[in-house]
C-alpha cells in the first residue's frame, strides 16, 4: 500500500531543495572544488564552522583510497561528491531535487573529476540499486531529513560486509542549541534555512538509528561547534566576536565530556562482516 504521507514529505523537499538550488551561486569560479577545498567555497560561512575537520573525518573512517566505491547520500549540489573524487573515490550521488542533481553533474565537470562520478535523482529511503553495491556511504547533512529506520536500513542494505558510512549531521543532545533553534529563526534577522520535515539527531533518534542499522553505529564530534552558533545573532556579526566564539569552541574541543555540545557531530557507522 503507498505510504501516500511519505510522497508528500519527498515532494515538500524536492521542492524546498529545488528552490534552494535556484537562488544558490552559480558562478563557475565559485562552484568549482579543488582538491584542496575542505568547504562547500558557495557557502562561505562553513569555514566559521571547521567543517574541513569534518571532511578529513569522513575521508579517514571509510578509509578512503584511490577506486573505492562511495555513494552520497543526499549529495545536494556536489559538493561532497566531488571531493572524493578528487582523492580517488567512484562516487555516485543521489538526492530528491532535480536541480540539485544537476548542479552536481556540472560541479564535477567543472571540476575536472566527471569521469569519477554520477548522479541521479532518487529518494535517499528507497535506493535503487542492488544488495553490496557500495564500499561506503557519506553524506553531509541528510539523515536529519529522513525517516531514520528506512534510512538505516537502506544504507545497511546497500553497503557490502564490512562497508563503512560517515555523516555530518546536526545533533540535538543540547538542550540550549535546541532551545535556540526552536525560538530563534524567522526571528531578531535570524533566518530560517531549515525544511519543514528536518530535525536534528537526539538520543532517542540515535538509538533508532543505532537499531536499524546492521552493524555498529557511533557518533563523535570532531570539533566542537556551540558557542560560534552565537554568531547568527545580529549583535554577534562582527570579525572579532566570531573569532572569539570560534577560539572559545577550540577550546571546549580539548575538554572530553564538551564534546557533546556540538551543534555538527559525524555518524560513523561500520556494517556487520558475513559470519560463516
Amino acid at each position: 500500500m503507498p505510504d501516500h504521507r511519505a510522497a508528500a514529505k519527498q515532494d515538500r523537499e524536492a521542492a524546498f531543495w529545488d528552490d534552494v538550488a535556484d537562488r544558490a551561486e552559480t558562478d563557475d569560479h565559485t562552484l568549482r572544488v579543488q582538491r584542496q577545498d575542505g568547504h562547500d567555497r558557495t557557502m562561505p560561512w562553513l569555514d566559521h564552522f571547521d567543517m574541513a575537520v569534518f571532511l578529513d573525518a569522513i575521508v579517514a573512517h571509510i578509509d578512503l583510497r584511490p577506486g573505492l566505491r562511495v555513494l552520497d547520500l543526499g549529495c545536494g549540489r556536489g559538493f561532497l561528491s566531488v571531493a572524493l573524487a578528487h582523492r580517488g573515490a567512484e562516487v555516485t550521488g543521489v538526492d530528491i531535487s532535480p536541480r540539485s542533481v544537476t548542479t552536481a553533474q556540472h560541479r564535477a565537470v567543472i571540476s575536472g573529476v566527471s569521469p569519477r562520478c554520477r548522479f541521479c535523482v532518487m529518494d535517499c529511503e528507497n535506493l535503487d540499486f542492488p544488495d553490496a553495491s557500495f564500499d561506503a556511504v557519506a553524506g553531509s547533512c541528510v539523515l536529519h531529513h529522513l525517516d531514520l529506520h528506512r534510512a538505516a536500513t537502506e544504507v545497511g542494505r546497500v553497503l557490502r560486509p564490512g562497508g563503512k558510512a560517515a555523516f555530518i549531521e546536526s545533533m540535538g543532545l543540547n538542550p540550549l542549541l535546541m532551545a535556540a533553534r526552536a525560538l530563534l529563526p524567522g526571528r531578531f534577522g535570524i533566518e530560517k534555512a531549515s525544511s519543514s520535515d528536518e530535525y536534528p539527531l537526539t538520543k532517542r533518534r540515535l538509538a533508532q538509528l543505532r537499531r536499524s542499522f546492521d552493524g555498529e553505529l557511533r557518533h563523535l564530534f570532531p570539533q566542537v561547534v556551540f558557542l560560534r552558533m552565537g554568531a547568527y545573532l545580529p549583535f554577534l556579526r562582527s570579525p572579532l566576536a566570531e573569532r572569539t566564539l570560534r577560539g572559545l569552541d577550540h577550546g571546549l574541543n580539548t575538554i572530553p565530556f564538551c564534546k557533546s555540545l556540538g551543534y555538527f557531530g559525524l555518524i560513523a557507522a561500520e556494517k556487520r562482516r558475513n559470519v560463516h
